[in-house]
């Protein structure tokens, strides 16, 4: 009986560390952007994407998962080449609809407000892991912000196919920055 009490204790104890936070896309923002020999990089943003936070501040650790909704990006290009971005030769959305990132590790810095999230980024299916580097302000007890950027090579997840698999005018590296809003659930 009394083992079952300290077990009864412990898991009190884990669940009231974790705080869980989501992330509110109307006041947050995921943009990319990806550079173009001699004209204008390819600039855009994904209106629609939903993820949670939970972070155990006791222990430095957390967890982080967002599905961006790959049909709401909207880019520079929108006009004359929105059908080509979000078709097979690059995102393949009928087939591909949603793109994840999935903390394997997050490590909190309490003291600079800095955290570094390993994740595994999913875009078509395949899977390539990162560092993103993030830093974040506590708002009160119920809002938090974050920031954070980094890179990857858009060949790693086949985005360009065919002529536009070359990375001779369209650039390899993907620049994504993040911006988000976070509501703590009560």
């Amino acid at each position: 009986m009394i083992k079952y009490f300290f077990l009864f204790l412990f898991f009190c104890n884990q669940s009231f560390a974790l705080e869980k936070w989501v992330i509110d896309d109307s006041k947050s923002l995921i943009n990319f952007s990806i550079p173009v020999l001699f004209t204008e990089d390819i600039k855009g943003n994904f209106k629609r994407f939903k993820g949670i936070v939970n972070a155990d501040r006791k222990n430095s650790k957390g967890v982080v998962n967002i599905e961006v909704d790959i049909e709401s990006m909207t880019t520079n290009y929108d006009l004359d080449y929105a059908d080509l971005i979000k078709g097979d030769t690059f995102f393949n959305v009928v087939k591909f609809p949603i793109a994840s990132i999935k903390t394997k590790d997050f490590i909190i810095n309490k003291k600079d407000n800095t955290a570094n999230a390993f994740v595994t980024l999913n875009i078509k299916g395949k899977e390539k892991d990162y560092k993103i580097p993030l830093s974040y302000n506590l708002e009160g007890k119920d809002k938090a912000t974050a920031k954070g950027s980094f890179n990857f090579n858009r060949s790693d997840f086949e985005i360009g196919t065919g002529v536009w698999s070359s990375t001779l005018v369209l650039k390899d590296e993907v620049t994504i920055n993040v911006s988000l809003s976070l509501d703590k659930v009560k």
